[in-house]
């Protein structure tokens, strides 16, 4: 994206969130008129930020109400960084697909070991056949928010094709992944080194991706991402120092967002702002969205219930989630921070809306301890907020 274009892109932002602050703001007064939810969201401490989007179908068009949004105010986004990089796996393959590489969603992917710390991963035990592939990688990143899986997929496309891809459809406005997850480690070189992969369709290769490194340097700028007044290193030492996120992935509300609206309302945007993907890829990854647990038998829906990716509305309860709800999403959670970028949709009463949220839990200020308040005050807060959302929405339709 061009810098004429992305100062276009921005002041587009600013003159969408005054008209929607001009006159009352829905999501404003939801949280004011709860005590609970107001208290917590007000507090600097927790970091809040929300966006909920409306969706008018006929018009083609969202209208947006927003709570304490910056776009380059840092948080750590964890998993949700993992939903760009499974939809731009099925992009990649139409690519490969159109300059005459015959590859296929469900073909075995082998990644060989570029080193000790760039792991191979030649079995994959959920799939019948035990090996690996892009379809079940996808699958397991949005039913449980598998680490490995977003890692092969990360590995498949490289850095650089990852953030050039979504700065030029206009996806990424201030935000960068240049890092896998789970694996905390790893020095910003080994994040730029990708694995040999090999594709296999009837015992024979049919793709031999070499292994590569990113040219590029792909660091954010987002503001405030020095944080804290101390954390563990990797020998559980505390050190007394604010703990530095300046080299971390980053992925601002928004653009999770515009992600999510672009799978689910494509005909919405312009032919060069969308994915690249055919009806049955949208198809395959709408559904791996919504998809719970128990959708997979390879899950012990014990473990795995169904919210256990799904924070908003369910997220403070183990009980069953409604036939009739779907939920697109993809969550996170990390060094405190929880976060739910999802599209709710009630079939019953024909209800469907966004709703992004964001909340930082670390009393103590202290990062890789553990000691966050998830399951007291996090998913508490995203879950009502969710409730008081989809209530909203109910009363609109009486």
């Amino acid at each position: 994206m061009t810098e004429y274009l992305r100062l276009l892109f921005l002041i587009g932002i600013t003159i969408s969130i005054g008209s929607c602050t001009s006159h009352k703001n829905i999501l404003e007064k939801t949280i004011s008129s709860d005590p609970s939810l107001k208290s917590i969201a007000e507090n600097p401490e927790y970091e809040v930020q929300i966006i909920y989007t409306r969706v008018d179908k006929k018009k083609k068009k969202f209208v947006s109400y927003q709570y304490k949004v910056d776009p380059t105010r840092y948080f750590y986004p964890a998993s949700t960084v993992k939903m760009p990089i499974a939809i731009l796996s099925l992009q990649k393959m139409n690519e490969l697909n159109k300059s005459g590489i015959d590859i296929h969603k469900d073909d075995i992917m082998m990644t060989n070991a570029l080193t000790e710390e760039l792991t191979a991963a030649y079995l994959d035990t959920t799939n019948t056949n035990r090996k690996p592939s892009i379809s079940r990688y996808i699958q397991k990143v949005f039913a449980v928010s598998d680490n490995d899986a977003y890692n092969r997929l990360y590995e498949f496309l490289g850095q650089d094709y990852i953030n050039e891809t979504l700065l030029a459809n206009g996806t990424f406005t201030h935000s960068v992944i240049n890092h896998r997850v789970g694996i905390p480690n790893l020095t910003p070189k080994e994040n730029k080194r990708s694995n040999n992969i090999r594709f296999f369709r009837n015992n024979k290769i049919v793709y031999d991706k070499e292994e590569s490194t990113s040219k590029n340097e792909w660091k954010h700028s987002a503001k405030d991402s020095v944080k804290g007044i101390g954390y563990l290193d990797r020998r559980d030492s505390l050190i007394n120092h604010p703990f530095d996120f300046s080299n971390k992935n980053f992925y601002n509300l928004r653009d999770m967002e515009i992600t999510l609206q672009k799978v689910l309302f494509p005909a919405f945007f312009q032919a060069k702002e969308r994915f690249q993907l055919t009806e049955s890829d949208y198809a395959f990854i709408k559904k791996s969205m919504s998809d719970l647990p128990k959708t997979y038998r390879f899950y012990d829906t014990n473990e795995y219930y169904d919210s256990y990716v799904k924070f908003l509305m369910y997220g403070d309860t183990k009980l069953p989630i409604p036939d009739h709800i779907k939920i697109y999403n993809k969550v996170g959670n990390a060094y405190g921070y929880l976060i739910d970028c999802a599209y709710i949709e009630d079939s019953v009463n024909d209800i469907g809306f966004f709703l992004s949220a964001v909340i930082h839990v670390n009393k103590n200020k202290i990062y890789n301890d553990g000691q966050y308040e998830y399951e007291e005050v996090g998913i508490p807060f995203l879950a009502k907020l969710g409730r008081a959302i989809y209530g909203y929405e109910l009363s609109k339709k009486e």
